[in-house]
């Protein structure tokens, strides 16, 4: 998750680190939250009304930049439409 985290403030984005029971969580300001349990990094993209369910990317934990800049465009994405309190 270190990686993860300064290839994130790479792309001008920082988080907060909780650790625990296997997983890793990097929450930041748009209410984007990645996980990550040692082998994949995964965060929420959508949501899909007609299964109720969310829907998520997943990266390999081995190419944190990589990952880093699809959550970069994930959190561009919240930053510009308002989330729904409902789900």
């Amino acid at each position: 998750m270190k990686a993860l985290l300064q290839a994130l403030e790479r792309e001008g984005i920082t988080a907060e680190v909780h650790a625990g029971y296997g997983l890793a969580l990097a929450f930041i300001d748009t209410g984007l939250v990645v996980w990550c349990n040692g082998h994949r990094f995964w965060w929420r993209t959508a949501w899909n009304d007609r299964f109720h369910c969310a829907v998520y990317a997943w990266h390999p934990a081995i190419d944190p930049p990589r990952a880093a800049r699809r959550v970069a465009r994930q959190y561009a994405l919240a930053r510009t439409k308002p989330q729904s309190r409902a789900r």
